[in-house]
């Protein structure tokens, strides 16, 4: 099952890199940072409760002059949740990849525009570290956690155009956890999250 799970996860990372490259040809391209907070659980367990985290990295848009849109994202994504007794975090931090297709409500791109937004799409994450409040590792050998997961993104949000073709865009997201993220046989644990994004967008074409 764990080899058929990353094998599931290889094939989605090497479609991420060939959705990058086709958008790299297209017109209708935007880019841009975007950062904000994370609000973190972990489903499966006791004794826990959600933690505060950072989650911030840059994004790459497809979108029609109309309604639709397509992109990925590149983020640092603070995750796990923290112990209620003894007072304790678990910290686990990835390298987040979601692939998100965005319908938008209303038109324009000149200053001023409102652009409502729904977006859903997958998600891989890879692991980074896994440490609690000190700093202290938590995955000895990948003893404990695995390597990478799949989950999906969902959420909306709007775009503002603060110029012609230049968005700000913010974004409500939950991140719902599909795999198992322990390496324990008897353990089911899955990653959740809220998260709350600012990002400003600039043009690569002719959006």
């Amino acid at each position: 099952m764990t080899i058929i799970i990353m094998k599931k996860q290889s094939i989605l990372f090497i479609a991420t890199l060939m959705f990058i490259c086709q958008l790299s040809v297209a017109q209708n391209l935007s880019f841009g940072p975007m950062a904000g907070v994370n609000f973190s659980t972990l489903s499966g367990t006791e004794n826990t409760k959600s933690k505060t985290g950072l989650l911030a990295g840059a994004f790459l848009n497809y979108s029609s002059k109309n309604w639709f849109g397509l992109g990925v994202q590149v983020l640092y994504n603070q995750a796990g949740a923290s112990l209620v007794t003894p007072v304790e975090s678990v910290n686990l931090n990835y390298l987040q990849i979601p692939i998100l297709a965005t319908y938008y409500f209303g038109e324009g791109n000149k200053t001023g525009s409102f652009r409502p937004k729904l977006f859903a799409g997958p998600h891989v994450n890879f692991l980074l570290n896994a440490q609690n409040k000190d700093g202290n590792d938590l995955n000895p050998e990948g003893k404990f956690y695995k390597n990478s997961d799949l989950g999906l993104t969902f959420g909306g949000g709007f775009n503002y155009a603060l110029a012609e073709k230049t968005w700000l865009n913010f974004d409500v997201r939950y991140g719902l956890g599909l795999t198992n993220i322990a390496q324990q046989g008897n353990i089911d644990i899955m990653n959740r999250g809220l998260g709350f994004t600012l990002g400003v967008s600039f043009p690569l074409g002719n959006i």
